[in-house]
């Protein structure tokens, strides 16, 4: 069994510093925040989508330490009412797959999204 954490919970801290301490804590793995409701503290999803090059180096900034990675987490609401949202929203997931592509990991995480309607209304 591997233990893993949400790096999001150390956002605050610059990522060297955030995966030390969790390698240090005895973890194996970590899920990164990449936009939408996580944010994206620890990865420039934007810029690493654009170069197969930037996007390795990250990656072994991580693996480097030991740790892999269990998921990119880009929890969004691609189905809001409000279409700029959403579209923003799916476009962070989009790249989120592309760059979980790039880098091997076989997981995205997302939620499904909102109804325009409260479900008690």
């Amino acid at each position: 069994m591997k233990l893993g954490v949400f790096t999001v919970l150390f956002a605050t801290q610059p990522m060297p510093e955030a995966l030390d301490y969790i390698r240090k804590s005895g973890l194996d793995a970590v899920e990164i925040g990449v936009g939408n409701y996580p944010g994206d503290a620890h990865c420039p999803l934007n810029e690493l989508v654009k170069s197969a090059e930037k996007a390795r180096r990250w990656k072994e900034s991580i693996t480097g330490r030991g740790l892999e990675i269990s998921a990119l987490s880009c929890h969004g609401n691609p189905l809001h009412p409000d279409a700029g949202f959403a579209r923003k929203h799916r476009e962070v997931f989009e790249k989120a797959v592309r760059l979980a592509e790039m880098l091997d990991v076989r997981t995205a995480v997302n939620f499904s999204g909102c109804s325009g309607t409260p479900w008690w209304a």
